[in-house]
């Protein structure tokens, strides 16, 4: 029977290939999602070796997500009348831009914080409208019998994608310096730009004509439909709850492993292979706890990274190497295990709640709501590392995720999720 099964899934996923633009759609973000793996860590290495300072780090992350929160709900709506395809394209390509004119500021040691912040935001703005832009497009290039199917292809595919950057990203940094690894990082969104440039498809812009007033009444629309699904509403908190635990460890990742545990960057892309080998496992596991109820698998995952969190801490003061790591290893497949099944439940209720044709607003509503916490986590952690350790910290932040996914459970929040 098992036998059978797997090949059945094995002939549905070779029927997925019969989805030509679909395809085109997954090499894109699957080549974009291996340039991000190497940047997130090289980046992250220039701009601590810039700023200096873990607190001034933190500052600039938060900013990061400010042109999310608040754009995003309007891009979505916006993108919704408009070519999708475009949207992306040129947004790949203003991040190729981006990515080469730090590079070459990095180079000729022009770069400065104040730099810093001017292109972190101005990538986050671009991304603001490629997020729901490429949420929208996928309804479009798929048969509605291969939505589910494409959906998760595309998952798979950006975790694997993910997991080979991260092991390599290590190895490139030490080969051709941080320098060349966003080099490689903005030749693919180049090349994701042009593949996505490449898709053929007949755009359903809802016979709507840009316009403000249409966008405006498209965002109202979206904000009325999140009011009235008691779904979203508990999908969105799960977001806040979760971007906001996990914001420590985002912020503070690269000065922890340096100042804390004397490490290199090889350790980072380590920490960012064990989050992304954790998060398949709980992906793929989650189908599996088919007779667990929902809200209690949500109430685990969190207090697994909660507890994941605090472990983590403990690290930097053992004095065995093997211990050391032991503990790390842990730490860090936890927290993406968690964060695997926490993921694939906030998808799945998406895709259940939300009609196709407003995906786009939603999305850009959810993306928005769900990144809400994440700069004001960093504007926490920036003033707490002015004052106190980054393992205090990581303890503070993992106690607080420990107990508000307890009180949701409590107080009967998640029970639409049932």
């Amino acid at each position: 029977f098992r036998l059978r099964r797997c090949n059945v899934e094995k002939k549905k996923y070779r029927q997925l290939l019969s989805q030509r633009q679909y395809i085109r759609l997954l090499l894109a973000d699957t080549i974009n999602r291996f340039g991000d793996s190497i940047d997130v860590i090289a980046y992250s290495w220039i701009m601590y070796e810039i700023t200096g300072s873990a607190s001034l780090m933190a500052l600039v992350v938060g900013l990061n997500f400010v042109p999310t929160v608040f754009l995003t709900p309007f891009a979505g709506a916006f993108v919704d009348r408009i070519s999708k395809k475009r949207v992306m394209a040129l947004a790949d390509l203003l991040r190729f831009l981006f990515v080469a004119a730090i590079v070459t500021l990095y180079t000729t040691g022009l770069l400065s914080p104040a730099l810093i912040v001017t292109f972190t935001l101005a990538t986050s703005t671009v991304e603001a409208f490629r997020l729901p832009a490429g949420g929208a497009i996928l309804p479009q290039l798929l048969e509605q019998e291969y939505y589910t199917l494409g959906k998760a292809a595309s998952y798979s595919s950006s975790r694997i994608s993910e997991l080979a950057g991260y092991m390599l990203a290590g190895g490139v940094i030490a080969l051709v310096g941080a320098a060349g690894a966003l080099w490689i990082d903005a030749a693919t969104f180049l090349i994701s730009s042009a593949i996505i440039w490449s898709i053929r498809y007949q755009e359903n812009l809802q016979g709507a004509k840009q316009t403000v007033k249409g966008v405006i009444q498209d965002f109202a629309e979206g904000f009325r439909f999140i009011r009235a699904s008691r779904t979203i509403r508990t999908v969105s908190l799960m977001g806040l709850l979760i971007n906001f635990g996990i914001m420590p460890l985002t912020v503070f990742q690269t000065p922890y492993v340096s100042d804390y545990l004397k490490m290199g960057p090889e350790t980072l892309s380590y920490i960012k292979i064990l989050m992304s080998v954790g998060m398949m496992t709980g992906a793929a596991l989650l189908p599996k706890l088919g007779k667990i109820k929902t809200p209690a698998i949500v109430v685990a995952a969190g207090v697994i990274m909660g507890a994941a969190l605090i472990e983590m801490s403990i690290a930097q003061s053992l004095s065995s190497l093997a211990l050391k790591m032991g503990i790390l290893t842990l730490s860090m497949v936890s927290i993406g295990f968690g964060g695997g099944l926490l993921n694939v439940v906030i998808g799945s209720s998406v895709m259940k709640a939300v009609p196709k044709e407003m995906m786009g607003r939603i999305s850009g509503f959810l993306a928005a709501l769900m990144q809400a916490s994440m700069p004001v986590a960093s504007f926490i952690c920036s003033a707490l590392a002015v004052y106190f350790h980054i393992p205090h910290i990581l303890v503070f932040f993992g106690s607080l995720t420990l107990l508000c996914y307890l009180a949701l459970y409590f107080r009967k929040k998640l029970d639409a999720l049932s």
